[in-house]
């Protein structure tokens, strides 16, 4: 029965090669592929995603003390400024620091491990859980258009790039891996699912041992040799990944013996990826989720405590304890992380000790030192200058991370990047890349690698640069939340001097961008009327 059950839920619970036309009318056993010989997905990087599901308050995490505009929108939740936790110039939610192992977020931010990113959102903001939660996990905006299906998420369709002939070669190791009890829309692609969901590796490998059939996929195009292959791929694919976890736990948790996690949930799903990635499993990304950031009613109490409180004090508890035993175990340097939250709260209380759902937010960005570049990423939000709905405007577009992330963890290109959002967006260089010697492909003239000419302009002028080296070049311009407004070329461009015309209608900060081979060349200009 434990087998028959597993083949039922296999479809939510595992990597799901589901579907697949190629693979159910071959006779081939599946081909495993080793995940640092993927195309472009060479190295150890780890990305942990931690979704704060609900719309996290981002005004109340990290709080715009001194703003009396704040104190007037939220006279009973607005936190004082003697109580919130000063760290250079701004402040934290006690939360973050209070109760925790070397005062917590407080002190990565000082360490420079921790950055945390301002005004994140997008155009035509869902204010559905559910609707927005999917914008988020899928990376597609269809504005105000509810009725297109997202189907597939960022980084199961960039993974699915990185695997054509995937589901007959498959990674020896999960690409990803949800802590969860279903794989979210994140791991989602048209080729199948690209990573796989547990919560407990012993029951997993229980679940899964044992299920691969002796006999051969068949060949031929009938009904019972399609469901056949069906579930013998499913199988096959489910013991090899249920036994690479159920090794790398073994290892892993004899490693990280000692190092100390709280109770909470979080820190515990935390404990086991630490104990995963210390067993030598080769997963790319984990992905967990932490609920009840809906605070309608009760957000605070009046000495500040309750339940946002407790939900911030798990997060930053857990990610403190997780930065601690990755740096004892020895793999701080490949790991990334990040929070993402469907949208924020409105900017003023409702009456019952809550907030309504807004629109724009904060999320943290954390990892070693040396390659997050730690500190306050954009403006304080401005509650002067609100949206219609009374919320925080956008600075930048949540898309603009996430290219950030594939590009300087997953060595993705320009163009790939395009294929996985359907536009391009300009990283803000918070990460720096973990390889070095990257081969350079323009020179300085007029003491600039790209030069834009008048500078300001009215709306018409010439970006400029000169090739050192030849290779294919994509030069794009961009507004200041981060996406595409014009592309001025693509394609292989010879060493040489370029002037490339452009035209722009709106006034305004504008930044050129030349991607060539996996460098980016930028510079900004102003448009005048």
């Amino acid at each position: 029965m434990k087998r028959r059950k597993f083949i039922g839920i296999s479809a939510t619970t595992t990597a799901g090669i589901l579907l697949a036309p190629k693979l159910l009318n071959a006779k081939k056993d599946l081909k495993l592929v080793p995940n640092d010989r993927i195309q472009s997905l060479e190295g150890d990087n780890v990305l942990i995603i931690i979704e704060l599901f609900g719309g996290n308050d981002g005004l109340n995490t990290i709080i715009p003390a001194g703003d009396s505009e704040y104190y007037n929108l939220r006279k009973g939740i607005g936190i004082p400024e003697n109580i919130a936790v000063k760290v250079n110039d701004i402040y934290m939610n006690p939360a973050l620091v209070e109760g925790i192992n070397n005062e917590g977020l407080k002190r990565m931010f000082e360490d420079g491990r921790l950055a945390i990113v301002e005004g994140i959102g997008y155009d035509s903001p869902n204010m559905s859980h559910f609707r927005s939660e999917d914008i988020w996990l899928s990376g597609i905006n269809p504005k105000s258009n509810n009725n297109v299906r997202l189907l597939e998420g960022w980084l199961g369709r960039y993974f699915a790039l990185k695997l054509p002939n995937f589901p007959l070669e498959i990674p020896e190791h999960p690409l990803s891996i949800a802590i969860d009890g279903t794989v979210p829309l994140l791991f989602k692609s048209d080729k199948g699912h690209m990573g796989i969901a547990l919560t407990d590796p012993d029951e997993f490998y229980e679940l899964g041992k044992g299920l691969t059939p002796i006999d051969s996929m068949l060949t031929g195009s009938n009904y019972y040799t399609e469901e056949y292959n069906f579930v013998h791929a499913i199988a096959r694919q489910s013991e090899i990944y249920s036994t690479a976890v159920k090794n790398a736990y073994d290892t892993g948790k004899n490693i990280i013996a000692g190092n100390v996690y709280s109770p909470n949930t979080l820190s515990q799903k935390l404990k086991l990826v630490s104990t995963l990635i210390a067993g030598g499993l080769k997963t790319k990304v984990y992905y967990m989720k932490i609920s009840n950031f809906d605070s309608h009613a009760q957000q605070a109490n009046a000495d500040f405590s309750g339940q946002h409180f407790t939900l911030l004090n798990d997060v930053a508890r857990a990610i403190t304890e997780f930065m601690e035993d990755a740096a004892i175990t020895g793999f701080s340097e490949r790991v990334t992380g990040m929070t993402i939250s469907e949208f924020g709260r409105r900017t003023y209380e409702n009456g019952s000790r809550g907030t309504d759902h807004g629109a724009a937010s904060m999320q943290f960005i954390w990892g070693n030192d040396s390659f997050v570049n730690g500190g306050y990423w954009n403006n304080r939000p401005n509650l002067s200058d609100l949206d219609i709905n009374g919320n925080v405007k956008y600075q930048t577009d949540y898309r603009v991370i996430y290219t950030e992330i594939l590009e300087k963890r997953f060595d993705a290109t320009t163009d790939e990047i395009t294929q996985v959002f359907g536009e391009s967006f300009l990283p803000l260089n918070i990460l720096e890349k973990r390889t070095s010697g990257v081969e350079e492909y323009l020179k300085p003239r007029y003491g600039e690698l790209v030069r834009s000419f008048p500078n300001p302009s009215q709306g018409s002028g010439v970006i400029s640069f000169d090739m050192y080296n030849p290779g294919k070049a994509i030069v794009n311009v961009y507004n200041i939340n981060g996406k595409e407004e014009l592309t001025l070329h693509s394609g292989y461009l010879q060493p040489g001097y370029y002037e490339m015309p452009y035209r722009l209608n709106k006034l305004g900060t504008y930044i050129c961008c030349v991607s060539v081979g996996k460098k980016r060349y930028n510079t900004k200009f102003v448009v005048i009327k």
